[in-house]
């Protein structure tokens, strides 16, 4: 990023073609703190079946009064909105973790009755002490390097996580010690070959569900249409140059929608020498089985091959680019919640 870009508005201009899943929540943090104001942040670590609240879920309350997100709502976010306001007018506040069931009779109730639990999070952002840790954490995200927030008891710090396994947020606690990270990376990836009506949709899908969307077209024309889809440079290329472009393939599903049978087989032929966990094709089956032939003629083997998912979307019966979009971006989060 540019230094402008970490401007208190600079960052809030970039974000939302910038910034992978759950940045935006840290930059605004970050406005506030550039800005000399001080935050207060709760963040769901951990849940039991029946939480409102789920683990990554966070909620800033900033100097003015104003609430952004929310860790399940209802009385315990109420109850604990007011503890944050306490806690924000304090000039010390140490990290601490509150686990709260959402049941009757509990001995920790959160007021919630519906059942299982949640351990929350919170701290108190200052911008003395974590103005530059916020700055350098999603400048780390921003360029796809991996590292870690943490946040303890003893504060929060910058981790540097690299030839660790990658991960979105994990809690770690021993007796009366505890951590929570957070990972730089935005691990919900999705390479799209072809930039036609249908990967555009899937495109501008896929990013409202706040995944990190790499597209690749043979066509300069399609590609520079992509622009108006908030997509990064970076991230649009040839089919080619996604065996370049494609940093973290392992965590990435890949789509092929192209234009044309030809080039199908083309971005196939890339995408099979990736390690994507998913590989699906827009198409019928007589056209997988000639697809299929193709490939081997270009000597790939049947386990290659039969790593492709075709025709790819849950079927509902969709027949336009945008229902189309719904329906692959529905079967690549059933495989991946069902993958967790």
């Amino acid at each position: 990023m540019r230094p402008e870009d970490f401007s208190a508005s600079g960052l809030a201009k970039s974000q939302s073609s910038r910034l992978g899943e759950g940045m935006e929540f840290w930059s605004t943090a970050y406005g506030e703190l550039a800005r000399g104001n001080a935050v207060l942040l709760t963040i769901v670590a951990n849940c039991r079946k029946g939480s409102p609240g789920t683990p990554g879920a966070k909620m800033l309350l900033l100097e003015n009064g104003r609430k952004i997100g929310t860790i399940g709502g209802g009385i315990m976010e109420a109850r604990a909105l007011e503890q944050a306001r306490v806690a924000l007018l304090s000039g010390h506040y140490q990290p601490r973790l509150e686990e709260v069931d959402h049941w009757l009779g509990s001995k920790r109730p959160s007021g919630l009755i519906c059942g299982g639990g949640q351990t929350n999070i919170t701290a108190r952002l200052s911008p003395n002490q974590d103005l530059d840790i916020i700055k350098r954490f999603i400048s780390y995200g921003n360029s796809d390097t991996p590292s870690s927030l943490e946040i303890s008891p003893h504060g929060i710090r910058l981790a540097n996580q690299n030839g660790s396994p990658l991960f979105s947020q994990r809690l770690v606690q021993e007796g009366e010690n505890w951590k929570l990270e957070f990972g730089s990376l935005n691990l919900k990836r999705c390479a799209i070959y072809g930039a036609g009506h249908c990967g555009q949709a899937l495109a501008k899908q896929m990013r409202w569900i706040r995944y990190n969307v790499e597209i690749f077209d043979a066509r300069p024309e399609q590609r520079a249409k992509l622009a108006t889809l908030g997509i990064k440079s970076s991230s649009i290329g040839f089919p080619s140059e996604s065996l370049v472009k494609v940093r973290f393939p392992q965590r990435t599903s890949a789509i092929v929608m192209t234009h044309s049978y030809e080039s199908d087989v083309e971005a196939l032929g890339f995408a099979l020498k990736l390690d994507f966990p998913f590989i699906g094709l827009m198409g019928s089956p007589p056209k997988l089985e000639r697809i299929r032939k193709s490939l081997a003629d270009r000597n790939f083997s049947r386990v290659q091959i039969d790593r492709i998912t075709c025709p790819v979307g849950i079927e509902i019966g969709s027949d336009t680019p945008e229902e189309i979009a719904v329906s692959v971006a529905a079967q690549i989060l059933q495989r991946e919640k069902i993958g967790q």
